[in-house]
């Protein structure tokens, strides 16, 4: 069974700007159906407000291309989450408590601490492409 995965924006807008990244690699491995990615309405204001910032330059088409990766199938309710440092990231961590594996997959793990995140794993996208590689 494909793992499921939850992606801070931070990962979307590395993998945009660094092709061949970490990043990317981990978009790519849901792109190539190795990963599911879950999302919740919320989660995708934030991705389409972040990706279309003038100082990133994507373009609409980018963007939507970068989003095409979410299958309307895998959303997952908005639900509640404890509360983190940054209320912002709380949208992320409840999507990924919404989740059978419970992962979420951000470049600022500082800004989920375990102890208030758990039962969800928070990887880094380097330690989230080790989980796909077999040993």
């Amino acid at each position: 069974m494909k793992p499921v995965w939850v992606l801070d924006t931070n990962v979307l807008v590395s993998a945009a700007l660094t092709a061949g990244g970490t990043c990317d690699q981990v978009l790519r491995a849901a792109v190539g159906g190795h990963v599911t990615l879950a999302w919740s309405a919320p989660m995708m204001v934030e991705y389409r407000d972040v990706l279309l910032r003038p100082k990133f330059k994507f373009r609409p088409a980018t963007v939507a291309a970068l989003l095409s990766a979410f299958d309307p199938a895998h959303q997952v309710p908005a639900g509640k989450a404890p509360a983190l440092p940054d209320p912002d990231d709380e949208i992320f961590l409840a999507a990924a408590l919404s989740t059978p594996d419970r992962v979420l997959i951000t470049g600022n793990t500082a800004h989920f601490p375990a102890k208030l995140c758990r039962p969800v794993k928070v990887l880094t996208p380097a330690a989230a492409l080790q989980t796909l590689t077999p040993t």
